[in-house]
């Protein structure tokens, strides 16, 4: 299998690819990752895990030209045919999750003159929905590509909501594509216990962006509980460009005592770090990292303006959990904070139990044994047919124009959603 990414930087879907590399290599099966940026934007603790597992490459090792232009540009640049062969030779899948990545790997399949199916992940429900058919030309040939071209078993959704929200959008059924749950973590023995004391910890882990506005509202939350009297600590793990925005929030609300940017949580740090929480708070796959600790988790659904959520994760797991919209109530989570400290232990430890319980189909083994019959999906005899000068100089020009026009779609795809009727 060869990934095709940019960098490996912390994030739900770099931790999936480290942790597909181990269980692949566990079962003695290659797997190489081809990263378009320089190794140094990459985390070098995932850079390093990933290098145990996988034959990295860089686009210097089988792309010839100019560095940089082979890093912004690989659809342009001319393959050492030698190179790429000698790196690629074992490979029987080539998995995404970026539209530009999808046709890098169909060109490189067509180098290497071999049928090598050309797979996609859904791993953010917004990805292929954001800006309708008001998108540049470069992303209407991605999503034609994608929707059109490849064979429905080649798109994996991960969960029956996020392929129920694209056949709502993209008129199609996509009866054959794929729901099976992400990989992310091996069942682990843990040791529960019902008892918790002051102050009550409580941790976010995740980037610091748009659409995980739980960020946002929790310090609302930790404030109302601060002034009713409770001893209360919130501690939120991550970086990204929203980071100022939430501490000058902390700051202003007066709370720089309870609530902590604690930057980025180390990959390796993630269990030993988390087991000492009473509760966690969050979406994708840090939650469930979090359940297979035992630690009682409520979902931070994505775009939700006020502090309401569907409950613990371990209520909603077969749900898209992350989504806005969905046909659930939704409640306080200030008072599912409350409640949780007011529980006798018993309940309390069974709420952990339930957490421990729901997380079977979240496997790595499972989800590696699912990812790698894929491998057997014959590509269209048909070749995918474009002009790829015209394709990057639309994804230049779109590049600039998104910078200097703060209502591209891309910088408002998130609105439609907060849109959503929230009560």
């Amino acid at each position: 299998m060869l990934f095709i990414y940019g960098a490996l930087t912390v994030g739900g879907i770099e931790t999936f690819f480290v942790r597909m590399a181990k269980e692949r290599f566990r079962k003695n099966l290659h797997t190489s990752i081809l990263l378009l940026l320089k190794p140094e934007t990459s985390d070098d603790e995932l850079l390093s895990e990933m290098r145990k597992y996988a034959n990295v490459i860089f686009p210097e090792d089988i792309f010839i030209g100019p560095e940089l232009f082979c890093r912004r540009f690989p659809l342009l640049c001319k393959v050492d045919e030698e190179a790429l062969a000698a790196n690629l030779k074992l490979i029987d899948q080539i998995h995404v999750y970026h539209g530009m990545h999808a046709l890098l790997g169909y060109n490189l399949a067509q180098k290497l003159k071999k049928d090598i199916p050309v797979t996609v992940g859904f791993y953010h429900y917004i990805k292929y929905l954001w800006g309708g058919d008001n998108v540049a030309l470069h992303e209407k040939v991605n999503r034609e590509f994608i929707f059109k071209y490849l064979p429905e078993e080649s798109l994996s959704f991960f969960s029956k909501g996020n392929r129920e929200l694209y056949i709502k959008h993209k008129k199609q059924r996509f009866e054959k594509s794929n729901t099976f749950r992400l990989g992310v973590i091996n069942k682990k023995a843990v040791t529960l216990s019902g008892d918790t004391a002051f102050p009550i910890k409580i941790a976010a882990v995740g980037r610091l962006v748009e659409f995980k506005t739980y960020n946002f509202y929790m310090i609302d939350v930790i404030k109302e509980l601060t002034l009713k009297g409770i001893n209360i600590q919130f501690d939120i793990y991550g970086d990204g460009q929203l980071k100022q925005q939430v501490q000058e929030k902390i700051n202003k609300a007066n709370l720089q005592d309870k609530i902590v940017l604690k930057g980025t949580l180390d990959y390796s740090k993630f269990d030993s770090t988390l087991s000492n929480y009473d509760l966690f708070i969050g979406s994708g796959t840090a939650i469930i990292q979090a359940s297979s600790l035992g630690v009682p988790s409520i979902v931070g659904v994505e775009n939700m303006l006020e502090p309401h959520t569907y409950g613990y994760f371990c209520d909603v797991w077969q749900y898209e959990y992350n989504l806005k919209g969905l046909n659930l109530p939704l409640l306080k989570v200030e008072d599912i904070i409350h409640d949780f400290i007011k529980m006798e232990e018993c309940k309390r430890l069974e709420l952990k139990q339930k957490h421990l319980d729901c997380i079977d189909s979240f496997t790595n083994e499972s989800c590696e044994n699912s990812m790698d019959a894929l491998k057997a999906i014959k590509m269209p005899i048909k070749e995918f047919k474009f002009n790829k000068y015209v394709y990057e100089l639309s994804r230049m020009v779109d590049w600039f124009n998104m910078k200097l026009n703060s209502k591209h779609p891309r910088r408002t795809q998130f609105e439609d959603y907060r849109n959503i009727n929230e009560n």
